[in-house]
């Protein structure tokens, strides 16, 4: 069985919820698109919190930072009974030999929380995380978490320790399988990723 994890960069267009068998996991980013039908979705900023507490509902249940629950209880101490459900709340995980500042992202701390928690699911398909071939970080939640911001989202610095959070991951699951799917564009992945003995890569049609 496998995990989905379900990025927000443009190339989630590629993902097709009909074509997956409903054994599967199926783990939002954010505010994911509700027709993906998601078991969970992970929130860790406080930026993305601060909407939910306002009243924005997620695509399912929640699976929060600490940083972020304890956001919401200073806020709200009844948000818990608000949301739609919470699957879990746990530590976002940091290595300062990858950034001195830096935490994992939603989609790494869904892969980390998944894989631990459903280990009867071997095979990880990683879709719309468009950092592995590209510098543009752009989401599809940037609507939501940043509706007035007019400058590009072009971030060499924050993909390049992305990357170090990736191949940390890959390197701890060697017993996973993980399939990084990207646009029939000719994109071409981040140097050193497609070598990787436990990554495949999938190229999509949009």
């Amino acid at each position: 069985m496998s995990i989905h994890i379900l990025g927000n960069g443009p190339s989630i267009q590629c993902f097709d919820r009909s074509a997956w068998s409903e054994t599967d996991m199926f783990v939002g980013c954010n505010f994911s698109d509700p027709s993906f039908r998601v078991n969970y979705t992970s929130v860790i900023d406080v930026g993305a919190m601060k909407h939910l507490l306002r009243g924005r509902v997620p695509a399912g249940p929640l699976l929060l930072s600490t940083r972020a629950a304890k956001h919401g209880d200073r806020v709200d101490p009844d948000w818990r009974d608000k949301t739609v459900g919470i699957e879990a709340i746990a530590d976002l995980p940091r290595d300062r030999t990858i950034s001195r500042n830096l935490s994992m992202n939603s989609a790494q701390h869904g892969t980390v929380y998944s894989i631990k928690t459903y280990s009867d699911h071997d095979v990880i398909h990683l879709w719309g995380i468009d950092s592995f071939w590209s510098t543009d970080i752009r989401s599809t939640t940037d609507a939501i978490v940043r509706p007035n911001q007019t400058n590009g989202r072009d971030k060499p610095k924050i993909t390049r320790q992305w990357h170090g959070y990736w191949r940390k991951i890959f390197s701890e699951h060697a017993d996973h399988e993980f399939v990084i799917h990207r646009p029939h564009l000719g994109v071409e992945l981040v140097s050193g990723f497609a070598d990787v003995s436990n990554v495949r890569v999938v190229d999509e049609r949009p």
